[in-house]
């Protein structure tokens, strides 16, 4: 990487002395015209290294490298000796990988999403982890099912009788490890270059950055208080689009759930063009504990609907754990990706979780986390009003796992992001979800990843720094 070898190699020639404070990731990648993911990553590499070291809420500070035994050689290989070229499809994926909201930022608060990650029961999923070495067979070892463990996909359907009415065959359910291999999947399997794919605007700023990626042709839908509007696709000039991504139970990020009208309506509409409606379950559980609306796929009766849902969320994202449920025309195709791709999910989580739902730890885990995480949602907004009061009013999105602070047109949510992520606070930038520049601006928190505490910890950082900000006319 050019950047970490110059800035080791003023440090082995002296010109940065031991001690020194590199300047902010955020600055250099402004005064460099680089991406701040470029420089990031760059002084990793020279911390990885030993040029360099991190000191928590300060920066990054120059070594003494008079014991390094690694010689600095300017001249690597790769600028000595030409490589090929990547294909136009990695070059897609790092153009738009930008657009994506990562994980990057050092801590948990307030990242959206999270669910409350201290309150998984750690305990019963080591012993269902120890059960399944106690009892595994030397057969257990070999290669498996390549999309799924018939007993985790069973187990599944199952659940989703009981919470989402979907009544389905557990062959048609193939384990991933999230939404967004999900929706990598569906890309391979249905996307060429150019064709039209309908999602809500605004929307989850991964999902944009994946289509883009696939070189779709993204038609925007509008949101309103009965969710995706299927009036305002009606009008545009369409060739033939091919999915409708929707997230019906909690429209990420505005919080709106689709109403049952609109989603007969939208199915109605998928079956005259021809297209598949994606699902996107996402915050199914939060959104839809005490008045449920039937899921899109289960009111579809001719297999427009593949409906994708994630355990990242009820449990914690390191688990990396999900599904899709697919039409039957559609399994040998993905299994045929599969096998020439990722092969399959690790067979050990996926039996521990099978073991999870079957034996109703999943169930009552559930209530616990609702319970919480509403617990933690009213002392967020009560802390929240105490500490902005009308400067910076939150936006009310009545379920979920985040809300979204508003912010004034003229300010830059992104720098505002960026700056309160290097001083350990994840706020995501709102204007990330939109497909053009005329979204708006806002800040969107999720609140129950950490202890009351700590809300109110770093709510007051939150505070100070956001004065600071004033002070420099930047809000």
């Amino acid at each position: 990487m050019k950047l970490s070898n110059s800035i080791a190699k003023a440090i082995v020639n002296k010109k940065l002395e031991e001690g020194y404070k590199l300047p902010p990731t955020r600055l250099l990648a402004q005064d460099l015209k680089l991406s701040r993911t470029t420089v990031i990553k760059a002084y990793e590499v020279l911390c990885l290294e030993k040029y360099i070291s991190s000191k928590q809420g300060s920066g990054y500070f120059v070594n003494e490298i008079k014991e390094k035994k690694i010689e600095y050689s300017p001249n690597s290989s790769s600028e000595l000796n030409g490589y090929p070229e990547i294909s136009k499809r990695a070059k897609l994926f790092s153009k738009h990988v930008s657009i994506m909201n990562r994980g990057e930022y050092k801590g948990v608060a307030f990242r959206p999403g999270l669910p409350p990650l201290d309150v998984f029961p750690v305990r019963q999923w080591q012993n269902l982890t120890n059960n399944y070495w106690k009892d595994v067979t030397f057969s257990d070892l070999s290669y498996r099912d390549t999309l799924g463990l018939d007993s985790l996909r069973q187990n599944i359907v199952n659940y989703l009788k009981i919470y989402r009415n979907i009544q389905c065959d557990y062959k048609q359910v193939i384990i991933v490890t999230g939404s967004l291999h999900s929706l990598s999947i569906l890309g391979d399997l249905l996307l060429d270059q150019g064709d039209e794919v309908i999602i809500e605007n605004p929307t989850y700023a991964n999902a944009i950055a994946v289509f883009k990626s696939l070189n779709a042709k993204i038609i925007p839908a509008k949101i309103d208080d009965e969710g995706l509007s299927v009036d305002s696709v009606k009008n545009i000039e369409l060739k033939q689009p091919k999915l409708i991504y929707t997230t019906p139970s909690n429209q990420y990020p505005t919080g709106v759930q689709m109403s049952l009208k609109r989603r007969l309506e939208l199915l109605d509409w998928a079956n005259e063009k021809k297209c598949l409606i994606v699902e996107d379950d996402y915050d199914h559980e939060f959104s839809n504990w005490d008045n449920p609306i039937t899921s899109i796929f289960g009111l579809d009766k001719g297999d427009r609907v593949i409906y994708q849902g994630t355990f990242n969320k009820l449990l914690h994202p390191s688990i990396r754990l999900g599904y899709l449920i697919v039409p039957p025309k559609y399994i040998d195709d993905i299994k045929a990706m599969y096998e020439q791709s990722l092969r399959f999910v690790s067979p050990v989580f996926q039996k521990v979780l099978s073991d999870f739902i079957e034996k109703d730890y999943l169930s009552q885990h559930l209530r616990r986390v609702i319970q919480v995480s509403n617990e933690r949602k009213s002392y967020f907004i009560d802390c929240f009003e105490k500490h902005f009061g009308n400067d910076i009013k939150l936006h009310p999105i009545s379920n979920g796992l985040h809300l979204i602070a508003k912010l004034p047109k003229h300010t830059n949510d992104l720098e505002i992001s960026n700056f309160l992520g290097e001083n350990e606070i994840v706020a995501f930038p709102y204007s990330k979800y939109f497909l053009n520049e005329s979204g708006e601006n806002g800040l969107v928190m999720g609140f129950s990843s950490v202890s009351q505490p700590v809300i109110k910890q770093k709510l007051e950082k939150m505070a100070q720094l956001i004065e600071e900000l004033r002070d420099k006319n930047k809000l």
